[in-house]
């Protein structure tokens, strides 16, 4: 088996941390490699129906790669008392090991170039990861009548998401 597969599969096992800090953790919880999917499909969605002039497999690899560094660290929220410097030097390490395992120099660009949104493309999947989260949480806040975890989400990600609500409702 490549050892690369063997080390993204982790990511069905890395529970999103945000959902269970908010109680429901006792459900059944999206996991990373979930997030990273239904990032992609929505990322498609928009890409095609506002007719958005990015590289749509550049796209596609920052979205794939965003998540592997929680592969070893897990799914670290800003309430864990990590700070973001620490964060990144950890995930930084995973992305690193992986992207050796792999023989993959490339995903250690695209991790670099998601972290630091200095292009198109990784602005917009750092708009489509948060506006992800919005959705999954409208989800959440209707199957498990919880409002407040949406209300939450909306508001936070607000600002960075405020030209694609249309999505949302």
């Amino acid at each position: 088996m490549s050892k690369f597969y063997e080390e993204i599969s982790k990511l069905k096992d890395v529970l999103r941390r945000g959902w269970i800090l908010r109680g429901l953790g006792e459900n059944r919880v999206e996991s990373d490699a979930e997030h990273t999917y239904s990032m992609c499909l929505l990322a498609m969605e928009i890409m095609s129906k506002r007719n958005l002039k990015l590289d749509q497999l550049k796209v596609y690899k920052l979205i794939l790669c965003h998540e592997l560094g929680e592969i070893d660290v897990g799914d670290i929220t800003p309430v864990d008392g990590v700070s973001k410097a620490e964060k990144m030097v950890k995930e930084s390490k995973c992305i690193e090991r992986i992207s050796k395992v792999a023989n993959m120099p490339e995903i250690i660009e695209l991790a670099r170039e998601y972290e630091e949104r200095q292009t198109e493309e990784s602005k917009f999947v750092k708009i489509i990861d948060k506006l992800d989260c919005v959705l999954q949480a409208k989800l959440y806040a209707y199957k498990y009548d919880r409002q407040d975890i949406y209300q939450e989400f909306y508001s936070n990600a607000y600002d960075l998401i405020k030209d694609y609500i249309e999505f949302i409702e």
